[in-house]
């Protein structure tokens, strides 16, 4: 390639906004440019990639675990692919909210890509509302996220108290390596984050965790011949996930759906619908739900994860009514 790809890792544990904040980019993007978007998630169903849909980038994505693990396959095939589809301008990589981003960094700047990708800053968001709850302090991964990134953002600020500010300034005055920080509301990143270089960072924990899959599958989802819809579990570094995969013919009650969603007091729950007010996507954490308008959609799809095992087949029990019965009888 002529020219090396400039590239930047957007980290951040479970519910910082990262798919928000990566929308974000590309709704800012320069329009002359064409932006590729390698989408990694803890789940087996794949959600992010029918976010971005039609948002102004090349999406691919690595559903089903942390795409370091293997030795980097999962991400060294999808990352090759997008390169070879899209010839991106830039590209933008989202690791799971539960992955650690030191082997991905390693990854990126070794001697496979030195001359193929121009690694930028890398960026971590982090709900400053996290930093008083030892789950987050004592996890491994939310304290390397941020150790290991360039720019630590406080995102959601919308929603935080005075507390919780400071209690971002103080969080972030203990990285003594070069660091910019900042403050955002609903993932607006800015763009000059993104052409900050990036400083070589140790990690304080050797990232090691087993994952079930021993190569990664690069297919995309599909349900099998004469199904209409698919359930797929996940689990994994103390986390479960429980994901659907709905016929794209299949029409849900917004109405029902939000508040079915609404009522799901789960670390993570994320859903793209065909609703009958349209297409729609669905944010949520603890029982709280956000929601956007999608520009297209193949099929439905959700993914929940927790760290306990929740009555998963009562759930799906629940979506089975929030089914249009006109739509359900002429499927």
């Amino acid at each position: 390639m002529a020219k090396a790809i400039p590239t930047n890792l957007i980290t951040g544990f479970l519910g910082s906004g990262k798919t928000t904040a990566i929308l974000h980019l590309l709704a800012n993007k320069p329009e002359h440019e064409t932006w590729g978007v390698l989408v990694n998630e803890f789940g087996e169903i794949g959600i992010d990639g029918a976010m971005m849909a039609g948002k102004g980038a090349v999406v691919r994505e690595v559903p089903g675990g942390c795409m370091c693990c293997v030795a980097g396959l999962p991400m060294q095939i999808g990352l090759n692919m997008l390169i070879a589809r899209s010839k991106p301008d830039r590209i933008l990589i989202e690791p799971t909210g539960l992955g650690h981003p030191e082997q991905i960094l390693n990854t990126l700047t070794g001697e496979y890509y030195d001359e193929v990708l121009d690694l930028r800053a890398s960026i971590c968001l982090m709900d400053p509302r996290h930093l008083n709850d030892s789950r987050y302090l004592e996890n491994d991964n939310f304290r390397d996220q941020a150790q290991l990134s360039d720019v630590l953002v406080a995102n959601k600020t919308d929603l935080c108290s005075d507390e919780h500010r400071h209690l971002f300034e103080d969080y972030s005055r203990q990285f003594v390596q070069q660091k910019t920080t900042g403050w955002a509301q609903h993932g607006a990143l800015k763009m000059e984050w993104l052409d900050l270089p990036r400083y070589k960072r140790d990690a304080h924990n050797k990232h090691a965790h087993s994952h079930h899959q021993s190569m990664p599958d690069t297919a995309p989802l599909v349900l099998p011949e004469g199904e209409t819809y698919i359930r797929k579990e996940n689990n994994g570094q103390g986390y479960h996930s429980c994901g659907w995969l709905y016929d794209e013919k299949i029409v849900f009650s917004y109405e029902q759906m939000f508040l079915l969603f609404s009522g799901i007091p789960a670390d993570r729950l994320k859903a793209v619908i065909r609703t009958d007010l349209g297409l729609k996507g669905f944010n949520g954490q603890n029982g709280v739900v956000s929601v956007l308008a999608l520009d297209q959609l193949d099929g439905s799809r959700i993914e929940i994860i927790d760290k306990d095992i929740l009555p998963w087949v009562e759930l799906e029990a629940s979506l089975f009514k929030a089914i249009l019965k006109d739509a359900a009888l002429s499927h």
